[in-house]
């Protein structure tokens, strides 16, 4: 009896204590947002999202009804941290148009949607009290991302079919029955988190008088932070006869930024066994929002003897923080470029 009380009590303890990882306070995401109703949400389907709570700045593209165009929105509260000669650098806390009416509202930062939140995948609690009063003193503040409450349980592994891979998901104690949709009782909040990220929320809302709808708002983040497509990737072999080259490209599109160019930068890393500091050198690299899919060669020619560990970096709009810093090996030695090294590899040494 004794043992099956502490069993249940570390199993209450697990599905308890384990705490989720929630969001970062920078981050860059494709996301897709559905709800029972398109115009409970100010956005629906999927969307490009940058947020970066350390500099206080927020950026996505919206697509207008009206003029079907896609635009760019920042949200700016620190004008200090804007790129250079752009309407937030000038002295503007906050900088966003509406697309449908962009001839109207572009450049104008006392314009805002009605409500605010209607110009994006922001959270509603951003602009709103837990009344739903509309905050003033807050509107145009940048927030901390979603941060999710402390009480939230672990109920195990789910399947989710948008990223086709298993989640953890921890439900709110706190249960919401939606009568009006006919969907029942369900917990008010669902996160779901991979080891890396996370990858879903579900937010419920059960109505409030016979005006009120049911709000069942799904978001699932497809990916989570910029990144590079390297092929092939594993060590590379220069010698002072030969080459060695690989293909490299950005997973997504970059950001809207002014001049829209990403710059990518190999710079080496030594360690204790990889301990080169000029094994080889590179071509330039410069990516666009016409070029960003497509593979360009990186080339690799031997510089001194060594091997190194390189660091693909992007520094471009401003946000050189947004793209995953990935790492390779160049072994600089006497041998076959693009094969391997003749005699012992020069690590180490």
């Amino acid at each position: 009896m004794k043992q099956r009380i502490l069993s249940m009590l570390l199993i209450l303890c697990v599905n308890q204590c384990i705490s989720q990882k929630g969001f970062p306070t920078q981050f860059q995401t494709i996301l897709n947002i559905t709800g029972l109703q398109s115009w409970q949400t100010p956005t629906t389907g999927i969307q490009r999202l940058l947020y970066d709570y350390d500099n206080l700045r927020v950026r996505f593209d919206i697509r207008g009804w009206r003029l079907n165009q896609s635009e760019a929105y920042m949200l700016k509260y620190k004008p200090e941290g804007a790129e250079a000669d752009s309407p937030a650098s000038q002295g503007y806390t906050l900088f966003n148009f509406n697309p449908d009416h962009p001839e109207l509202t572009k450049n104008d930062c006392w314009y805002r949607t009605d409500p605010m939140s209607s110009i994006g995948p922001l959270p509603w609690n951003w602009f709103y009290s837990s009344q739903g009063v509309i905050d003033s003193q807050d509107q145009t503040k940048i927030q901390p991302w979603f941060p999710l409450p402390a009480n939230l349980i672990n109920k195990g592994e789910e399947w989710i079919p948008e990223i086709k891979q298993n989640a953890i998901r921890y439900d709110s104690p706190e249960i919401c029955d939606l009568e009006k949709s006919r969907i029942g009782k369900v917990p008010c909040l669902s996160y779901f988190e991979i080891e890396e990220r996370p990858v879903k929320t579900i937010r419920a809302r059960a109505a409030k008088g016979d005006f009120d709808s049911d709000e069942y708002i799904t978001t699932v983040y497809l990916t989570f932070i910029h990144g590079f497509t390297v092929d092939p990737l594993h060590g590379f072999v220069v010698t002072p006869q030969g080459n060695d080259n690989f293909t490299l490209k950005l997973q997504t599109p970059p950001v809207h930024a002014l001049g829209d160019q990403i710059k990518v930068e190999f710079k080496v890393q030594p360690n204790w066994y990889y301990n080169g500091t000029r094994c080889a050198q590179f071509n330039p690299i410069i990516f666009d929002k016409e070029s960003w899919n497509k593979p360009q060669q990186v080339d690799m020619s031997f510089v001194d003897y060594g091997c190194c560990t390189y660091a693909i970096m992007a520094n471009g709009g401003g946000y050189d923080w947004q793209y995953a810093i990935q790492t390779f090996v160049v072994y600089a030695c006497d041998g076959q470029a693009g094969y391997g090294c003749k005699g012992k590899q020069p690590c180490g040494a």
